[in-house]
């Protein structure tokens, strides 16, 4: 066979390609590493505060079928080996533990080593059910500047295999700390659990963990969707100045689209959708945001967040006569116990942006066109 074969991907971690965007992400080894709504995967990733506990939870598991391993950096010295002494890996609670001794050759699959801590040259190249890795100093995440950090000061002295402690090239350095812990990272099948000497890159891990990433709350606009689920599942979505002329005047305008409404409560045929433009509003509704409606509302309007129309005054955000503002108003009335408005406010949230002040002469120039539900 005379064809050059190359290895494009490989099955691991459960198949799951997502994952190792995960850390891709997670290492900052890229900048254009995607986010990953972790809560999606199928995978069992954990970050243990104390050592004691990931070992135990490993030893668990290990006990079922003898396919769980803990591994770690370069950070630790061979001390056994040495003669130093009879733990090489010391860390908090009391945690000890050796290297995998240098004569087990099977120490992947011995019943006997899984107390032991392999590194990426025992455990390069081999799968478990389940790895913890310990991460040393020679990884560190900086909360001032939000980037991981690498440290080959941190590599161990008796390190001989690796040379990273004494390249003179920093990137090189912090390519191979990266790619090394990638590797112990990327040892267990169904999971991988990780303890992690400094705290804030326990913490930043944490975080990843819990955050969604942008892409998750982007409202994908359909253009036709079921007419069972129009305003059961679905609103639709107008511009701001179709959404007036419709619920304002009644006049027949199309919907640009249709929305998935979640977490907005019932629909009913009187919502509908437009997006906010500006940062007047900021920061209970921000630039972008689509914002649902309810047209036609019973009851007072006073302190209610409205989308009006008036032809007198120019809102900035939507370049013209139409804004999303919080209403407000006084009133007065005469001897016959008749009202009319003195004075309408419809005040911004963000102080940089100044009210806009209605009188009864605007009344025939001004309409509330919809009532504030909430933001998808």
């Amino acid at each position: 066979m005379n064809e050059d074969t190359r290895l494009t991907s490989q099955f691991r971690c459960n198949g799951s390609g997502a994952y190792i965007q995960f850390l891709d992400k997670l290492l900052q080894r890229s900048e254009e590493a995607v986010d990953i709504d972790f809560s999606e995967l199928n995978y069992d990733f954990r970050v243990f505060d104390d050592p004691n506990m990931m070992r135990d939870e490993l030893r668990k598991k290990n006990e079922i079928n003898n396919k769980s391993r803990m591994v770690a950096g370069y950070c630790y010295d061979w001390n056994v080996k040495k003669g130093r002494g009879d733990y090489d890996i010391i860390l908090s609670n009391g945690f000890k533990a050796k290297w995998n001794l240098e004569k087990d050759k099977i120490w992947a699959i011995n019943p006997n080593s899984f107390e032991e801590v392999g590194c990426i040259h025992t455990a390069q190249g081999l799968e478990f059910d389940y790895v913890g890795v310990f991460i040393g100093l020679d990884l560190t995440y900086n909360i001032s500047t939000h980037r991981v950090e690498t440290n080959k000061t941190a590599i161990s002295i008796d390190d001989n295999s690796s040379g990273i402690r004494s390249l003179k090239d920093d990137n090189e350095a912090r390519r191979l700390i990266l790619n090394t812990y990638k590797t112990l990272l990327t040892r267990g099948q169904k999971g991988c659990y990780v303890y992690c000497e400094d705290k804030a890159l326990s913490e930043y891990i944490c975080q990843m963990l819990t955050e969604k990433p942008e892409s998750a709350y982007e409202n994908r606009i359909e253009i036709e969707v079921d007419d069972k689920a129009k305003f059961v599942e679905f609103l639709p979505l107008y511009s701001i100045k179709a959404a007036c002329g419709y619920f304002g005047e009644g006049e027949l305008v199309e919907a640009s689209g249709w929305i998935r409404a979640e977490g907005i409560g019932r629909l009913n045929r009187n919502m509908y959708v437009v997006q906010a433009k500006g940062n007047s509003m900021e920061p209970r509704i921000k630039d972008g945001d689509y914002c649902v409606f309810r047209a036609n509302p019973a009851g007072s309007r006073q302190g209610k967040i409205v989308l009006v129309e008036h032809h007198n005054y120019f809102d900035d955000d939507y370049a013209g006569a139409y804004s999303i503002k919080e209403y407000s108003s006084s009133k007065s009335f005469d001897e016959f116990d008749n009202w009319q408005h003195d004075r309408i406010e419809l005040k911004p949230y963000n102080s940089n942006y100044n009210s806009i002040i209605l009188t009864p002469e605007d009344g025939d120039d001004f309409r509330v066109v919809g009532e504030f539900v909430g933001v998808l």
